[in-house]
């Protein structure tokens, strides 16, 4: 009997599979969680797998496309950079570290795989300078290459591979709209967003101090503050080395150009414990010790519990934080909980507060270390803030328009190795990449136009450009002291000529299937000629089994 043509395309499904990868995982723990106390109509608990939930997520396929399109387009070009330089060349920055790539053998699963296999430690450790064919991670479209190399070189390829995350949310409603947790799900599962993540913000926390010097302290924009390094008893001098600019400027200007000086003034006229006492009120849910450095960023937060910080400024003074979960129906369709976004939202500053912070971060994206974004990507309104961490091993932007709040960070696993730049050069263009492809899309409701909404109670209007001096000479600084190398030409602002697109893909079947799967085949093997082809996906001859290639090719060195 002939068959008739038949079309192949099955693809395994797996948690590399799919839109938002990292998203979903974080989904996975948050759905159990909603599910709590639950019980079906038969009084059991609910499956997440095998009960048929539909499971209703705030995520906007779009806004999670542009935002792992300027991701992958921005770090590829910065890739690029960071295996030029000299310490990534000759391998100079694992000097010292061997005890650390130890560590890290011996916690990959090849080393686990072949301990399963009976070899001993020596034998394993032995296998990891034999140079096998693996597939390693690679910006081109496939996310991989097929290469040559030792499993211990293959640990320090991949640690060499810079890092980055990215998060948008709605503000005011908290709704969570794009998740990246890094730049590869299916090579890195260490999710760079979630609130168990925290790497040093740097600059970014410097916009919580100045909301509290002006709504406990009195303090405006137009204030005039130190830029000087100050004494705190029992810690010394922050900053550091007493290093800052000297003089006096405005605390809109202090902000806008980041000036550590500026920022340790205002610290003195806070205090650290009131500080980390404001940091608590506006819900930042990691403890954190009242040390005065912590107002330039030394401390440790993740990417989720600083965008929750920063909902209050768009938010008119309300902090909301973020959630991914509309509502859970039941396989009929019957809605089992549904997510209201109002109890977890609560007031935390004044709205005057609120909407003169709005202003006044307006002059970062203007004038100062983030200068021309809003221009660039083309809002009527809108605030930010880069922050750059000691060395540049972590570099930071977060900004926002009266709708949408998002947030870039760029940086290695370990951080002795060190970014070429600072959170303008480094994080920025993710965040720059995204807002102009989402202003541009009037179909997401973005508005270019928005504005932050002025307080009835406030007499005069603020113009941020009036608070910025315009023929001032920023010289931006960082929560340390390297600025890194290079210049702004060094970093391409939209990625290379030919772009990777988004890690996320549909599900969906192959609309041009391969050839080879439209042969035409006898359906009994016994009936099957030479000239025939077995179809893809067919159980080849069962092979006889031989030593692993590991094995093999440790016999074949010692013999």
């Amino acid at each position: 009997m002939k068959a008739l043509p038949i079309k192949l395309n099955y693809r395994k499904l797996d948690e590399n599979t799919g839109y938002a990868p990292y998203f979903r995982e974080i989904l996975k723990s948050e759905v159990k969680e909603a599910l709590k106390g639950l019980e079906k109509p038969n009084g059991k608990a609910y499956d997440i797998y095998d009960d048929g939930l539909k499971i209703y997520t705030t995520v906007n396929i779009q806004m999670q496309q542009y935002a792992e399109e300027g991701l992958a387009q921005h770090m590829t070009f910065l890739q690029k950079s960071i295996d030029s330089r000299y310490d990534m060349k000759n391998g100079s920055h694992w000097k010292g570290r061997e005890k650390l790539l130890e560590k890290a053998a011996k916690e990959s699963d090849r080393w686990k795989n072949l301990a399963e296999d009976g070899l001993s430690d020596k034998e394993i450790r032995a296998s990891f300078d034999i140079k096998v064919p693996m597939k390693v991670f690679a910006w081109n479209s496939k996310r991989e290459k097929d290469t040559v190399m030792t499993p211990l070189d293959s640990i320090k390829y991949h640690l060499q591979m810079e890092q980055a995350s990215f998060m948008a949310m709605d503000p005011v409603t908290g709704e969570v709209k794009a998740w990246v947790g890094g730049i590869n799900y299916k090579t890195y599962k260490n999710d760079h967003v979630n609130l168990k993540t925290k790497r040093q913000v740097g600059s970014t926390i410097k916009p919580f101090l100045y909301t509290q010097a002006m709504e406990e302290r009195g303090f405006t924009p137009d204030t005039d503050c130190e830029n000087a390094a100050q004494y705190f008893e029992g810690f010394g001098w922050v900053p550091s080395g007493r290093k800052a600019g000297g003089g006096t400027m405005t605390m809109a200007n202090g902000l806008a150009f980041s000036k550590n000086g500026v920022t340790a003034y205002l610290m003195k006229q806070v205090g650290p414990k009131q500080f980390v006492d404001f940091l608590q009120r506006i819900n930042i849910p990691t403890p954190v010790k009242p040390y005065p450095s912590i107002a330039l960023g030394t401390c440790d937060l993740s990417m989720y519990e600083m965008l929750w910080g920063y909902t209050y400024f768009a938010g008119r003074g309300f902090s909301t934080k973020p959630y991914s979960i509309s509502r859970i129906e039941d396989r009929n369709g019957n809605v089992i909980k549904r997510f209201d976004f109002s109890v977890n939202r609560k007031e935390v500053v004044s709205e005057v507060t609120a909407y003169t912070m709005c202003k006044m971060m307006q002059g970062t994206v203007d004038k100062g270390t983030a200068r021309g974004m809003r221009t660039r990507v083309g809002a009527a309104e809108m605030g930010g803030k880069t922050g750059t961490t000691d060395d540049n091993a972590d570099a930071w932007f977060i900004g926002y328009t009266p709708q949408l709040l998002a947030g870039s960070w760029v940086g290695f696993e370990y951080t002795f190795m060190r970014n070429t730049g600072d959170g303008n050069r480094i994080a920025r263009p993710i965040a720059e990449y995204f807002f102009k492809k989402v202003l541009e899309n009037k179909n997401l409701g973005i508005e270019k136009n928005a504005k932050f909404i002025k307080p009835a109670e406030m007499e005069n209007e603020i113009n941020s450009a009036d608070i910025i001096i315009s023929d001032y000479d920023p010289n931006p600084e960082a929560q340390g002291d390297d600025q890194g190398v290079g210049t702004q030409d060094d970093y391409n602002e939209y990625g290379p000529a030919d772009p990777i697109g988004p890690e996320s893909k549909p599900v969906e079947d192959d609309p041009k299937p391969k050839k080879d799967t439209q042969k035409v085949i006898q359906n009994t093997p016994a009936n099957k000629k030479d000239d025939e082809t077995v179809p893809i996906g067919a159980p080849a001859d069962k092979p006889e089994k031989k030593k692993g290639l590991l094995r093999r090719l440790f016999d074949k060195k010692n013999n």
